[in-house]
């Protein structure tokens, strides 16, 4: 497979440096090419029920970083990955292509940048497969004890394959290796194929071999717009329920007595959702019931004068009795709706703000929220 470009995770892994700074290296030893194979190629890593649905693409065109991301979601982990990687990607976020690949062994999300007009080529060739960084095909090490990441190496031919300890990996030409691995800092090295270069330190696996790696799928870099349909699953699962339905044809009766009283109490949940969407158009009858309770009681006191103050109040006992700091920003007051623009910590700090509003009876929905460095803010909308 032909490599058209390198590119290298220069975030965590530590092997860049100014060559023109203090440091310098001495020149690495000359490193013979063409080295022997080892007698289990990388390829062989692949499991062999995995073979025709996995689609490697090398490591040369995939870079791995290790981060953080504020945010929970999974969705909206994906939608901020442009924004968290826009400087260290290396190329025009509109000319990229970003996937989340799990997380790394120190609990950091692990994401991956790629050419987004080779990524479309590959989705294009082989739609049905899944496309997986070659980088995964060697489970991560772990740290020393002084906390300096590892490396496991494979090389095969003149080409090695680095997975560093803390998820991000890279390939390189094995007359290179000296030099990254002494830019690196020197980590420890476990080799599992042929010998490494010399003038490095490191431990031989060979004997023992790698592990595949269970379920590569995982792994997937289609995500987002991109993500695959699971239809292919559809025979086997209506396979699966007419052999079912045919072992249990002598229940038919009793099922379908269990669908017509589902059909009574689905009928009794929509008639006790219109009542309480009457007094309550944000309630849920799936709710806590205690909640509810509180939000009638609360909607049934009688108001006397403006509603401003008591609602401000009901506001301010509720945020008050939360941990955390939450700050207003903006506050506006028109037809008995407050609308305020809150600040906490984080994003959590403002949704246990919802929760805590919520608990004190209050109507509440939330608007936009943005997150930036040490705070984050969202607007709410506080009915009595």
């Amino acid at each position: 497979m032909k490599r058209n470009k390198t590119q290298l995770n220069q975030n965590d892994t530590g092997l860049f440096e100014d060559l023109d700074g203090a440091k310098k290296l001495d020149q690495p030893p000359a490193v013979p090419l063409h080295t022997p194979p080892v007698s289990r190629p990388l390829t062989q890593l692949v499991a062999p029920d995995q073979k025709q649905l996995i689609e490697i693409i090398p490591a040369e065109l995939v870079a791995l970083h290790a981060l953080d991301l504020p945010v929970r979601s999974a969705r909206q982990r994906l939608a901020a990955l442009p924004f968290a990687l826009e400087e260290t990607a290396g190329c025009p976020i509109e000319q990229t292509h970003f996937a989340l690949c799990g997380r790394t062994p120190e609990a950091r999300h692990l994401a991956a940048t790629l050419d987004a007009d080779d990524f479309a080529r590959r989705i294009s060739a082989t739609p049905d497969r899944a496309l997986v960084a070659e980088q995964m095909l060697i489970a991560p090490g772990q740290p020393n004890e002084a906390g300096q990441h590892s490396w496991r190496a494979f090389r095969e031919w003149d080409r090695t394959l680095v997975r560093v300890s803390d998820g991000t990996g890279f390939a390189a030409r094995s007359d290179m290796l000296v030099t990254l691995w002494h830019r690196a800092k020197m980590p420890e090295v476990e080799s599992f194929g042929a010998s490494l270069p010399e003038g490095m330190r490191w431990v031989d696996r060979s004997q023992d071999g790698l592990t595949p790696v269970a379920d590569l799928a995982v792994f997937d870099l289609r995500q987002g717009v991109h993500q695959p349909s699971r239809g292919l699953l559809r025979p086997l699962k209506l396979l699966a329920a007419s052999i079912a339905f045919a072992a249990i044809g002598h229940l038919a009766i009793a099922a379908a007595d269990a669908r017509a009283q589902s059909a009574i109490a689905d009928d009794l949940k929509s008639q006790a959702s219109a009542s309480l969407a009457a007094r309550l158009p944000n309630a849920s009858v799936e709710a806590d019931p205690s909640l509810t309770l509180r939000q009638l009681t609360a909607l049934n006191q009688p108001r006397h004068g403006s509603a401003f103050l008591p609602l401000m109040d009901r506001v301010s006992q509720a945020l008050l009795a939360q941990e955390g700091t939450v700050q207003f920003r903006q506050l506006a007051w028109a037809d008995d709706i407050l609308r305020l623009t809150v600040e906490a910590p984080g994003l959590d700090s403002l949704q246990q703000a919802e929760a805590s509003l919520k608990a004190a009876g209050l109507r509440v929905s939330s608007g936009s929220a943005t997150a930036d460095a040490g705070a984050a803010r969202a607007e709410l909308t506080v009915r009595p």
